[in-house]
């Protein structure tokens, strides 16, 4: 078993799987994957505004040059006047400490307006640092707000939640899985499915994967009816309840359940026959009685009790003549090799209470003919009986073996329960056979699929995608050295003569005459007068020079250089959605739920069916709340804990309401529920699980005590789950 001793009144938490709601395993979500940041940046500092520096900086400026020109025009001008005074006297002593009053008065007044303008940038660099410091501590004030709400949202989230069965969904297959993985679940949707109607397992694995679900539901106060085939069948009810019609078409399409293509002459003699025989039984029909009927038409002996005198006479004489006999001996032959081990079916079935959980089991043991028709028999007593029930018809789930069954008997149930409003569940171990032939018919879950085949057709079913995958990745690396030497040596030699040769001549001539006044009796005096002249002159130059020049010279240059490309391609692939290798390697526990969406996009949901996950911490039996991917709104900083910001984003078909309301339980009697449903409790925010308390024990309806006679034809009654080598009423 995968869960621990739960004897009666030491169920602890497990009781939790009684919870309502139909759910197919649990869904694991880090609550930590949920911790929204805080997203509001930190305050930085504010630069002062340019014109204030600009003004301390002109000031500063003006200052030094104020300063510097004081220092020398005032200093020089005073200076000038004082040496001066020693000559002009005291006027120019005054004129110089004028020019050094001047000069200090125009540093006095340039030195003002620096400690203006450096007291108004200082005033504002205070007071930009004052409104950031400011603005800081309420930035961290509103982020430990934010961080301790998003502490506390966090802790009070649950890490687990249930996957649900979609309202819409009325069958489901599940492929693959072991023995231990196939028990989970049915252990965990079982459970949770009885909140709202009986359950039916039909387990033909001969592993009894029913067995903890029969163990958990009798110590949680359910009535339970296990009825183990072969081993008791005497206690069994799968033919109890039939009239004599469904009677015959059960056994007639049991025993010819192993043909795929099953000769419709050989079953209608076969009905024939049957019918015939129950005709001449009365309303007095049982599988005993039909057996010792078959044989008196074989002509056998029957030292039975079953048939009087009257009616062995009457099937032997009457309702078959001696032509016909022989005809039909091979079917006659038939039918008694196969009703012959099942004549103890239900004869000790009297005085066994109703079972709210029926489990109808091929216990323990090697496959055998009458054991393979057992299994088409209960599988086609079920369907028989939800045709015909005026009852809300309860859920309805098979456990099938390596030996399977036939495609036909299994879509006849599914009609039979689409038909009733009744969820239909299929544990198929394996993907070959009919199963590949039924998967699609319903909703489809995968469970650990080991062959390989096998998981090709699963990933083949859930279909491929398109998607951009990395298809090349090029790395390269160089290095390039180079070196080179260049040695350069020359000389050259110039010689020059320059001739130069210049002639220089002159003439020069010139006459003068001059007139003059002076009185008396010679007024007028003139003089005259001439000159000339002449020069010549010669001069001639050679130079000469000589220029010899030597250069040598000697070039080295070294290059390195390394290089390195890294360079990746993808492209554009149609691949499986998932790979088989992965339905290969799925865990003992996990689940897989195939949906399929408008417009062909396919949603696989993971889950886990281990039982034991309801012993987990921060665990819900309730899906998970959908959130906003959206990020967090800002707590303003008088908060004092943030509150829960995230709408719920729509819920997908397997993700209803976080708290659904218990349906209506139309299988209990009037004004009784089979278990009280817990009511839903609104979220606080920090919510701390409580220390589990021992609960009560649900109150399931009354249908008497196990021992005590309540109608013992009704399949839906039987013996508590007391398995092989147990004593009444004890569990292991």
């Amino acid at each position: 078993m995968t869960v621990e001793s739960t004897e009666t009144g030491q169920l602890g938490r497990y009781l939790r799987l009684f919870d309502a709601g139909p759910r197919l395993g649990w869904v694991h979500r880090d609550p930590e994957s949920l911790r929204r940041p805080f997203v509001e940046p930190e305050p930085r500092r504010q630069q002062v505004e340019v014109g204030y520096e600009n003004r301390a900086t002109a000031a500063r400026l003006d200052h030094e040059e104020r300063r510097g020109s004081a220092l020398k025009v005032g200093g020089g001008v005073a200076a000038a006047c004082f040496v001066l005074s020693y000559f002009a006297g005291p006027v120019m002593a005054v004129l110089g400490v004028v020019a050094i009053v001047v000069a200090l008065a125009r540093m006095a007044l340039a030195a003002q307006r620096l400690s203006s303008a450096t007291g108004h940038l200082t005033t504002q660099q205070a007071a930009l640092e004052q409104h950031f410091q400011s603005s800081w501590q309420m930035w961290q004030q509103r982020r430990h707000h934010h961080e301790s709400g998003q502490e506390e949202w966090v802790r009070g989230l649950d890490a687990w939640g249930s996957l649900p069965l979609g309202a819409d969904i009325r069958r489901l297959d599940v492929f693959g899985g072991s023995q231990r993985g196939r028990e989970g679940f049915l252990t965990v949707f079982g459970a949770s499915t009885l909140q709202d109607r009986p359950v039916i397992v039909v387990d033909l694995t001969q592993a009894l994967v029913c067995r903890e679900l029969s163990v958990l539901a009798e110590a949680a106060g359910v009535p339970v009816d296990v009825q183990l085939l072969p081993s008791r069948m005497a206690e069994s009810s799968i033919v109890g309840g039939l009239g004599p019609h469904e009677l015959v078409h059960a056994l007639v399409e049991a025993v010819h359940g192993d043909s795929p293509e099953a000769g419709r002459a050989d079953r209608a003699v076969d009905t024939r026959i049957l019918t015939q025989l129950c005709g001449a039984l009365g309303d007095d029909v049982s599988v005993a009685r039909l057996g010792a009927g078959l044989r008196v038409l074989m002509g056998e002996a029957d030292d039975t009790a079953c048939l009087g005198r009257d009616e062995r006479n009457r099937i032997a004489d009457d309702l078959l003549n001696d032509k016909n006999k022989d005809q039909v001996r091979d079917s006659l032959f038939r039918l008694v090799s196969f009703v012959h081990p099942l004549e103890r079916l239900g004869t000790a079935r009297e005085g066994r209470g109703p079972g709210y959980l029926t489990c109808l089991a091929l216990d323990f043991g090697a496959g055998s003919a009458s054991t393979e028709l057992l299994a088409d028999l209960a599988v086609q007593s079920v369907t028989r009986r939800l045709a015909s029930f005026q009852e809300t018809a309860p859920a309805v789930l098979v456990a099938l073996g390596e030996q399977g069954l036939q495609r036909r008997h299994l879509e006849q149930l599914a009609q039979v329960c689409e038909r009733r409003g009744s969820p239909l569940v299929l544990l198929q171990p394996h993907l070959r056979d009919a199963a590949e032939q039924m998967i699609g018919g319903g909703t489809v879950a995968f469970m650990k699929l080991g062959n390989h085949q096998e998981a090709n057709v699963a990933a083949d079913f859930i279909g491929r995608e398109h998607s951009f995958v990395l298809h090349s990745l090029t790395d390269t690396e160089g290095r390039t050295v180079n070196t080179s030497v260049a040695e350069t040596v020359g000389s050259s030699v110039s010689r020059g003569t320059t001739h130069s040769e210049s002639v220089t001549r002159g003439r020069n001539w010139g006459s003068s005459s001059s007139t003059s006044y002076q009185g008396g009796s010679n007024p007028f005096s003139s003089s005259s007068s001439t000159s000339s002249g002449g020069s010549h002159s010669t001069t001639t130059g050679t130079s000469t020079s000589v220029t010899h020049t030597s250069n040598e010279s000697t070039t080295r240059t070294t290059g390195d250089s390394d290089s390195t490309s890294l360079a990746t391609g993808r492209q554009r692939v149609y691949e499986y959605v998932l790979e088989p290798t992965q339905l290969q390697a799925l865990a003992e526990f996990s689940l897989l739920v195939v949906e399929r969406r408008a417009g062909g996009a396919v949603l696989v949901h993971p889950a886990d069916c281990n039982p034991n996950i309801v012993l987990l911490d921060r665990v819900s039996t309730a899906p998970l709340p959908q959130f906003d991917p959206a990020p967090a709104t800002q707590i303003p900083a008088h908060h004092p804990a943030p509150q829960h910001p995230y709408p719920a984003a729509p819920q997908h078909p397997y993700a209803p309401t976080a708290h659904p309301a218990a349906p209506p339980q139309p299988y209990a009697p009037a004004g009784q529920q089979p278990y009280p449903a817990a009511p839903a409790q609104p979220y606080t925010p920090g919510f701390q699980p409580a220390a589990p308390q021992q609960p009560e024990q649900p109150q399931w309806p009354s249908y008497g005590h196990p021992h005590q006679p309540g109608g013992g034809g009704d399949w839906t009654q039987g013996p508590p789950a007391n398995w092989p080598g147990q004593q009444p009423g004890t569990h292991r």
